[in-house]
Formats: C-alpha cells, structure tokens, sequence
C-alpha cells in the first residue's frame, strides 16, 4: 500500500531490533512505522535508541489498545499512534502528517499524556519536616549547616568560623530548636542530617556510622 503511493519508498522491512537498526542507519527514512509488539523483545525500548542514531519519525503501528502501552511510546518520542483496527489509507494520512512535524494522536491519547507531563513537572509536595526547614532565616540555616559540619566542635570554635559571637550563635540555635522542635544540639544534629539537602556535597553533614 505504502509503495502504491508515490509520494512514498519502503526503503526496508525487518523482524526485530537489531535489523531494524542496522536497517535505519543505513537507509537513513524519514518515516519508520514500528510493531511494537515483537516476539520476545520490547519495540518501545527500540524507540530513543532509533531516534538517536537516526533523524526519522517514528509511527506505531499496533493492535494494542492498552493506553498505558500507547502512552508510553509517546512519552519515548513515537510521533503517532495507528491501530490495526482503523482503515488502511489512515497510515497514509498519518505518514504525511507526521513528516511535516505533526503529531497524529487522538483527544483522549492527548489529554493523558498531557495530564502526565503535567503531574510529572507539579512540585513535589514538602513533607513536615522539609516545611520545618523551610521557616529558618538564612543565617539560621547557615549555623544547621555549620553544627552538621563542625559537630565535634565546640559552640565558641563554630561561631570563630562563623565569625559570629557565641552569644550571637546561642541566639540562632534557641531559634532554630523552637521552628525544628528539637531540644538540643545533638537533636538539631540528627534532624537536618536526615532531612536537610544541599547542592553541594562537600557541605553535606559527615554522618556518622552510629547516627540514626
């Protein structure tokens, strides 16, 4: 049907991943409609793989009506959805539409995948203690971070490299217990160890193979 038209060349045909890779790259298509149900093998797993080594669009061409299936050949990078089910001559249409950078997916495919990027990129919800965190001053959350690295210190040593007073530090820590709802500094010690993140590792705690 495909070659029928003149628009369009099968360039080839194969029966599994490692022929159809050696086929893309050597024919360079525009076009690959994949099976994706392939004997003993994922076809979706094939998908990021030929759209890397190659510069085609990838159409999937299926009996499965599985949505969770469908989806995730989209979300891999397949540029449509054809079931076996629809008239022949939609494969036609599809092929056309997809190498002028359309998309060829149903409404309800599309609000599902949409509704999936959406949930995928939604904050993650702060769990209490991350929201504990979250209510410490700048300065505060600079002494957490300085208890956690210098914890074999004493108060007077952390504040020197602070440059603070002790009497400043002291001040911060009543402040920090009171939002954290720890009693103390070994408290303050295990709960920012456990629930307190950083960018930088080197500014990470030292935990110690007897903290819980």
């Amino acid at each position: 049907m495909v070659n029928l038209d003149g628009r369009y060349t099968v360039s080839a045909t194969t029966k599994n991943s490692a022929e159809a890779l050696k086929a893309a790259i050597q024919c360079k298509p525009d076009v690959i409609i994949l099976e994706p149900e392939l004997d003993n093998e994922d076809g979706l797993a094939l998908i990021p793989v030929l759209l890397e080594k190659t510069k085609a669009k990838i159409i999937i061409y299926t009996g499965s009506k599985n949505p969770k299936i469908l989806d995730e050949a989209v979300v891999r990078g397949a540029r449509g959805i054809i079931n076996k089910t629809e008239p022949t001559d939609t494969l036609l249409k599809a092929i056309e539409k997809i190498h002028l950078g359309e998309l060829w997916l149903n409404r309800n495919a599309t609000s599902r995948i949409l509704m999936q990027i959406a949930q995928a990129n939604s904050p993650v919800e702060l769990s209490t203690e991350q929201k504990k965190l979250k209510t410490l001053t700048v300065k505060e959350e600079k002494v957490t971070r300085a208890i956690q690295m210098y914890s074999e210190n004493t108060l007077k040593e952390i504040a020197d490299k602070l440059h603070i007073s002790e009497h400043t530090l002291r001040n911060h820590l009543a402040s920090t217990y009171d939002k954290l709802g720890v009693r103390n500094r070994l408290e303050l010690y295990v709960f920012c160890g456990k629930y307190q993140k950083t960018d930088n590792p080197d500014h990470h705690p030292k935990r110690r193979a007897t903290d819980d």
